[in-house]
């Protein structure tokens, strides 16, 4: 009998040791005071405290099973944060705007989950960022963060943050290379609308059963200082598709330059009969225990049969001093110019056609 306890004993301690799990809490508080102004007779300017001008606020639970033999079962649930108000970012049910969420309320928009990882890469089940927006993210020097500096091709673009699936899409099932690619890496998302077979458009009988449906892709490669990677994505609607295809590219240089990394994206969108097409170039230059780094992007709108192709190009400098590996002080300065019929101002500012609109911030971030 002892020796039967003592074998079971072993075997419970063995099935423990080879099932080590962890769940980590982290999040991001980021708040800053802004000024932003717009130009030409009925513009107007504002001075606000913010949240999330270096990076979005946000507060999350990951977590890891270890399986054995290189396996993994993960999950992530993330929420954004308006801290400045104490409310949550809304999420969105079905990738159209008949889903669209309540803002205020906290709900795990940002990410929500599961997934199983091993020697064949990974596959990822739930609400999760789309392949095309990685390449803003990983090749903007202001990254994803939502202050003044952010990318003016993202926050304005037919594909960019108001489109349902311009950041994320629910609903998805997502599957990534494994990393001992010898530096390439990819993923594709397959996503779902969730509309009934009989589904048609309100007070019509246009079918809309594959609205809010997206596919999409990334492949890269990355070795030394180089990174590079095209991606693409489609989403379905009876009014007319959105499609995004965007390149990045980045090269970071030794210590001999600085550790000066370079960054460039290239976008072209289209949603229904209207094309649009971008750039993006900049550059992240380490200086003591902080950072400088700029961007100029440039965004136009080529409606069908339009005169006018509406343009903005945007110039945004910032400064991150780092106080800790946790906490840093920030400073930008964004200029915004229009023509072609173009109206496009940083946000809490209006400034009329053809005209300019430029702001400063001033912030901490902290993460945890």
């Amino acid at each position: 009998m002892k020796k039967y306890l003592i074998a079971m004993a072993a075997a419970t301690a063995a099935g423990a040791a080879l099932a080590q799990s962890s769940v980590t809490l982290f999040g991001v508080v980021d708040a800053a005071v802004t000024y932003t102004t717009g130009s030409g007779d009925g513009s107007a300017h504002k001075t606000q405290l913010t949240n999330s001008g270096n990076m979005f606020s946000r507060l999350g639970f990951r977590g890891t099973e270890d399986l054995g033999g290189g396996y993994s079962a993960n999950f992530w649930m993330e929420m954004g944060l308006q801290n400045d108000s104490g409310q949550g970012f809304p999420s969105n049910t079905n990738n159209q705007a008949s889903g669209n969420g309540t803002a205020g309320i906290l709900s795990f928009n940002r990410r929500s989950t599961v997934s199983l990882a091993g020697p064949f890469g990974e596959v990822r089940l739930g609400r999760d960022y789309v392949p095309a927006f990685w390449n803003t993210a990983i090749f903007d020097p202001f990254g994803t963060g939502g202050g003044i500096g952010a990318n003016q091709i993202y926050f304005s673009g037919l594909g960019g943050l108001v489109a349902p699936t311009g950041t994320r899409a629910s609903n998805s099932v997502g599957y990534f290379l494994p990393a001992n690619l010898g530096g390439f890496y990819g993923q594709v998302m397959y996503a779902m609308g969730e509309n009934a077979s009989n589904s048609v458009l309100p007070n019509t009988l246009v079918s809309n059963k594959h609205d809010g449906e997206h596919t999409g892709a990334r492949f890269g490669y990355q070795n030394g200082g180089l990174n590079v990677a095209l991606a693409t994505g489609r989403t379905r609607y009876a009014s007319g598709d959105l499609r995004v295809t965007n390149l990045g590219a980045a090269y970071t240089f030794d210590a001999s330059l600085m550790n000066l990394k370079l960054t460039s994206e290239l976008y072209k969108e289209s949603k229904g009969s209207t094309d649009a097409k971008g750039a993006l170039i900049g550059f992240h230059l380490p200086i003591g225990p902080g950072e400088i780094k700029a961007s100029y992007a440039r965004y136009k709108l080529e409606p069908a049969n339009a005169a006018l192709k509406p343009t903005s190009s945007k110039l945004a400098i910032g400064y991150v001093h780092n106080l800790s590996k946790r906490t840093a002080l920030y400073a930008t300065i964004a200029r915004i110019s229009n023509k072609n019929g173009a109206s496009q101002a940083l946000a809490g500012a209006i400034t009329m056609p053809n005209r300019a609109s430029s702001g400063t911030e001033f912030g901490m971030r902290h993460m945890f």
